[in-house]
């Protein structure tokens, strides 16, 4: 295992990852340091950005001097990196649904497109990718493409759709809304589960460390029906900071995507119960802060963003967004972000991209 598989192990986000390793300075003008609480319970993870660097640096070399003993878990054995072969258009449709064969398979057919296509380094990385890190200095987009350009990803994408529309559908009320691009960003940011992995742990590969004790509050908002609990079980382990946590093993990748959408479903309705608390309207926030604040909720915990709140203004809200600090959750939200917004740019999850981009003209 190499140094960068251990960071990736004990689930530093990449933007962390880059200031460690590229001396990128920390930014003491925000301070994360409440713990996640659920109910105002303690339950889950202090974000990772209240921990001193020192910490970061004691923990890091740890894991790298465990690994070099031999690392045995299963979750990360060479077997559970196997994919799967490519399912026939009637399979997808049979296990998968109509419409969400027919969005998966658009969208592998997009990533081949964009893959073969003449103008990719002129466009794909000359013009949007620069244009992304101009926007976000220091920040590095996640490069997703890989993800979603043959025919083996398709049943993955499907998985997804059906995710989504499942739960965008019950919490419709509450005004909760995200792209596909964004559901493929976090999940890429938070594990494996994209990348041939066969494991299931929440905890492991999906980043939901704390979905255990947080299903109640999801149920009971919507997002999921109150037979979900027959879909997993729960799973007790320890997280960076020592502290045991309630995750969840699931029955099938389905139901793991549509646990993790819900989640970040939940985390953007929190967020928005947050800024009403602190009397600022949720429609006057742009919709490219309320998925960064979404995942900022989701990586670091819905406290990761309170002491800004309290500050009762969406000026303020949008002080913050534009400083674009790299370093925590909040680093690893705008390497999310602008994932989803290069997949978005370059019409790769567009499932009607004939004539918009120019790869499809």
């Amino acid at each position: 295992m190499t140094k960068s598989d251990v960071f990736r192990k004990i689930r530093i986000g990449s933007a962390l990852v880059a200031s460690l390793l590229g001396g990128c300075g920390s930014n003491n003008l925000q301070s994360e340091n409440s713990v996640y609480q659920i109910q105002n319970k303690p339950v889950a993870e202090q974000p990772l950005e209240s921990l001193t660097d020192t910490l970061y640096n004691e923990q890091l070399e740890k894991a790298y001097e465990e690994s070099a003993a031999g690392d045995t878990a299963d979750s990360y054995s060479e077997t559970s990196f196997e994919r799967d072969e490519a399912l026939s258009e009637d399979k997808l449709i049979d296990l998968y649904g109509k419409e969400a064969a027919k969005y998966a398979l658009q969208i592998v057919d997009n990533g081949r497109r964009i893959r073969e296509s003449p103008g990719k380094q002129e466009n794909l990385y000359g013009k949007l990718e620069q244009r992304l890190k101009k926007r976000f200095p220091l920040i590095t987009p996640i490069k997703l493409f890989g993800f979603i350009d043959e025919p083996k990803e398709a049943e993955d994408l499907a998985r997804i759709y059906n995710a989504r529309e499942k739960v965008l559908a019950r919490a419709k009320k509450d005004g909760i809304n995200f792209p596909v691009s964004f559901i493929v960003a976090s999940l890429c940011n938070e594990g494996y589960s994209l990348d041939g992995s066969s494991s299931l742990n929440g905890f492991d590969n999906f980043g939901l460390d704390t979905f255990g004790s947080e299903f109640d509050n999801i149920a009971t908002r919507g997002y999921l029906p109150e037979d979900f609990k027959n879909k997993f079980q729960v799973s007790e382990n320890i997280n960076e900071l020592g502290q045991r946590v309630k995750s969840a093993e699931f029955k099938s990748k389905s139901d793991a995507f549509e646990a993790f959408t819900a989640t970040l479903a939940h985390r953007q309705y929190l967020f928005f119960e947050d800024l009403r608390k602190n009397k600022i309207n949720p429609k006057k926030i742009p919709q490219e802060q309320k998925l960064f604040f979404t995942y900022k909720y989701f990586n670091g915990g819905p406290n990761s963003a309170e002491k800004l709140l309290r500050k009762k203004s969406g000026k303020e809200v949008d002080r913050f967004f534009k400083r674009v600090m790299t370093y925590g959750s909040t680093g690893n939200s705008y390497v999310v972000l602008s994932g989803s917004q290069w997949l978005e740019a370059s019409g790769a999850t567009d499932p009607n991209p004939e004539g918009k981009y120019w790869w499809s003209k």
